[in-house]
């Protein structure tokens, strides 16, 4: 999901599909006799009259329901029509995470030296922190604590006997080569949490937290508290800081929204905020993310290891390339593994989480390129390791019986709007996936209705709580939603739902329409024939 600004916006909320008529009913007039449940039979013609009743004027839909039972397809409409997926762009590249990588599969982040550590417990010259493209250095997944998620690294170091670290700390990003964007990301995105830097090293999701609240009295700046504390001290090794603020939001008289913008421009590390804070407003909080992440970690980890006594006298320094072939001098000191590639996938369905994806699109690539198969040898090198993920999709494609030219992708999270795909192609994945070897960890991943995720505060009520287990998609003037729910009969259905070229402002309508299409297949009381 990409916001065109970081801004605090409402979201219009309960607008559902209802017949014209309803709301000129009096007050007096008789209760309206409950729908009749629809059958199999009646279902495209429920299905064309809600469509034809939607609400977002002049919109595209694409659509495809099938049996999972029979394979019959129930209804289709454009169901061969390129459209804009946004994030159920994501149900591919777990797909082929799962398929190339394994549910057991595990990133590694390995620390190398070249000398064995002193016995006074000095390692001569540099520690080197080999990234794989593990994302989950985050306080998000360590109890709010950023020091928690790089105990394994320090643990490692201490366990070695490792006091004092006499040259850099390096932090080697070689294992993914290209951009630092996924291709096609919007550049109003890339400051926010939702289009980071994506880097082999990954610290607290590549952002900085930004707490803001009022001063005392009308006229004074507004007070702005950042997390880490450590990212904005001057400490690498040209006298700069990872991030600068600067701060021209004022504290104004009550009543007053809040209205406050957060910028950084891409690739500069200075942070603005502007913008107005009533005086005895409740804080917000903010995410920015941050030019280097890989710069992050390590000064992340020269911090974490200072609080526990080890201390780094050289400075933190990145390289980009990997060391020279046959260069043998350094050593493997320990490697840190990431949590299996099961629970990143569903860090990434469930939240619908852009870096996560992008990165596994990235790990899935460099494996490729590591272990290629027979059919892959023969190619070039790929230009990009981005480029390499997305050769393996297209293999991964026709094994899932995808027809070429019906999955067109740029990058894996969702965020570009070249990305295009059709209903009949993510109808024929969640069908492929539905009998994959691990087809239990991909279901587990997606977000349920009414219970978590994206879906946590979507179809609450019965039928379709609990009962649906499906992707969500959005961007401006577009969404989506593609997934599984089980009859009211008891047959397993498989549906994709895109619609595209509507305001932005419709993006509520969109997704109630899709919930009520979808409350309609949760209805069905017949099987199929």
């Amino acid at each position: 999901m990409s916001p065109r600004l970081l801004r605090y916006t409402g979201l219009l909320a309960g607008l559902t599909l209802v017949l014209a008529h309803a709301s000129a009913a009096p007050t007096n007039a008789a209760p309206t006799a409950k729908a009749l449940p629809v059958t199999p039979a009646e279902l495209p013609a429920q299905f064309a009259t809600k469509l034809a009743a939607s609400r977002l004027a002049g919109a595209t839909w694409g659509a495809k329901v099938i049996s999972l039972d029979t394979g019959k397809t129930l209804f289709a409409t454009n169901a061969t029509r390129l459209l804009v997926p946004a994030s159920c762009t994501k149900l591919f590249t777990c797909a082929l995470a799962l398929d190339r990588l394994g549910a057991d599969h595990r990133l590694a982040t390995s620390l190398r030296i070249r000398q064995a550590p002193r016995p006074d417990g000095i390692l001569p010259g540099d520690l080197r922190v080999v990234g794989g493209g593990d994302p989950t250095f985050t306080t998000r997944l360590h109890g709010g604590r950023w020091e928690s998620a790089l105990t394994p690294l320090v643990s490692a170091l201490k366990e070695a006997g490792i006091k004092r670290i006499a040259g850099d700390l390096v932090c080697d990003t070689s294992a993914f080569r290209g951009p630092p964007y996924g291709s096609g990301w919007e550049w109003d995105a890339l400051s926010t949490k939702y289009g980071p830097v994506v880097s082999a090293l990954t610290f607290n999701d590549n952002v900085v937290h930004l707490t803001a609240g009022p001063a005392a009295k009308a006229g004074q700046p507004v007070r702005l508290i950042l997390s880490p504390a450590f990212a904005l001290a001057t400490n690498l090794a040209d006298g700069t800081s990872l991030v600068t603020l600067t701060n021209s939001a004022l504290t104004v008289a009550a009543p007053h929204e809040v209205a406050l913008r957060f910028e950084r421009l891409p690739g500069s590390g200075k942070i603005e905020v502007a913008g107005e804070f009533p005086v005895g407003g409740e804080r917000t909080r903010e995410e920015v993310s941050v030019p280097s992440p890989a710069r992050y970690f390590g000064c992340a980890l020269r911090e974490a290891l200072a609080q526990t006594g080890i201390t780094v006298a050289g400075n933190v320094r990145v390289a980009e390339t990997a060391t020279a072939d046959g260069d043998n001098s350094w050593h493997e000191l320990a490697a840190i593994p990431s949590p299996a590639v099961v629970e990143l996938v569903r860090e990434t369905l469930k939240p619908s989480q852009n870096l996560y994806a992008q990165l596994l699109l990235l790990a899935t690539g460099a494996e490729t390129e590591r272990h290629p198969r027979d059919y892959e040898r023969a190619r070039p090198r790929a230009i990009t390791t981005e480029e390499a993920g997305l050769r393996a999709l297209e293999d991964f494609l026709k094994t899932a019986g995808i027809a070429k030219g019906e999955v067109l992708l740029q990058e894996g999270s969702g965020m570009a709007r070249a990305n295009v795909v059709t209903a009949n192609a993510l109808v024929q994945l969640l069908t492929h996936m539905k009998s994959h070897r691990w087809s239990k960890a991909w279901l587990d991943a997606l977000p349920v209705g009414g219970v978590d995720g994206t879906l946590k505060a979507r179809f609450t009520t019965a039928p379709t709580k609990g009962n649906v287990h499906a992707k969500t998609g959005t961007l401006d003037g577009v969404s989506a939603l593609a997934g599984y729910v089980t009859t009211a009969a008891g047959e397993h259905l498989a549906f994709a739902l895109l619609v595209n070229n509507y305001a932005a402002t419709g993006s509520s309508v969109a997704r109630n329409e899709e919930d009520a299409l979808v409350g309609v297949l949760a209805e069905l009381n017949a099987h199929s024939e």
